[in-house]
């Protein structure tokens, strides 16, 4: 059983999430080539993964949305296809089963004709792929884009993200978490205690905020030619003539598993979430009693 929502309920959430991460870029398309018609569809894939393995979910073409997708052993995809280029082949997802789990590839589909040339699935396209996909427990997520941003949330696996250009956010991840983009902006939410496994969040020039709950432990390592900001205490060394040019370390808390944020240029925030407790009734102060 499905813990979390619905299948119809995945399906609409997906729906109105892939409609507006799509609306814009069509819009702005069809304001530059008014002549041009774009065609958006919807499509969806079930594919298996058993607990313990891996999904690797490559997409070169658009934007990738992640969530929780329950106990059982199944992947569900649902994507949004915009399609400009209608002599080309459709983008779709080639999947492949491997003895660490399963690849999923997001590329031109091969033509129906057989004599027609092999289709690469790294050629340039116009055509535009968004996609949300659900994970189950316990099914590690690899993602990789070109371009195209991420979100990714709830997941209760560990998980790898990897973007040349875009935008990574990342929340409620219940596992370890790796984080990778050369120019985007990373955005970490990290929970306190489901990995004992170091955490790592880097870039080349894009910039990298982590948020810590209040009641974390980790030592926090951070390196970069850019600004440094923090809730934390924080012990700063400078190397003039290196870049990074600065090193930091963040005791939190008690300390623990480390968490490092590096990049080159990029600036780097740590930043601390307060839990929203709820006061036991006897510490709340006596009625007409100032408050602590």
């Amino acid at each position: 059983m499905i813990a979390t929502v619905g299948l119809l309920g995945r399906r609409r959430w997906a729906g109105a999430v892939l409609l507006v991460a799509v609306l814009s870029p069509a819009v702005a398309a069809e304001s530059r080539q008014p002549e041009e018609s774009w065609k958006k569809t919807t499509r969806r894939w079930t594919e298996t993964v058993e607990p313990g393995r891996r999904l690797l979910l490559v997409n070169p073409h658009g934007d990738v949305y992640a969530r929780f997708g329950g106990y059982e052993n199944q992947v569900e995809f649902v994507a949004t296809v915009q399609r400009i280029e209608t002599s080309q082949p459709e983008l779709g997802i080639r999947f492949a089963k491997v003895e660490e789990g399963l690849d999923a590839i997001v590329a031109p589909e091969a033509p129906s004709d057989p004599a027609a040339p092999p289709v690469s699935g790294t050629e340039s396209t116009r055509d535009r792929m968004d996609l949300a996909v659900f994970v189950p427990k316990g099914v590690a997520l690899r993602v990789r884009t070109a371009e195209g941003g991420m979100e990714i949330k709830g997941l209760q696996s560990d998980l790898d993200a990897e973007s040349e250009k875009g935008e990574i956010r990342i929340s409620k991840v219940r596992g370890r978490v790796q984080a990778r983009s050369e120019r985007g902006q990373i955005v970490a939410m990290l929970e306190t205690g489901v990995t004992k496994e170091r955490q790592e969040f880097s870039t080349r020039t894009g910039d990298i905020a982590v948020h810590l709950w209040e009641d974390a432990n980790a030592d926090v390592r951070m390196a970069t030619s850019g600004q440094i900001g923090t809730d934390f205490s924080l012990q700063v060394e400078r190397r003039r003539f290196e870049e990074p040019g600065k090193l930091a370390l963040a005791v939190v808390g008690k300390g623990g598993p480390e968490i490092s944020l590096v990049s080159k240029r990029g600036n780097l925030r740590l930043l601390w979430m307060p839990r929203h407790f709820k006061r036991d009734a006897e510490e709340k102060p006596p009625e007409g009693a100032p408050a602590r």
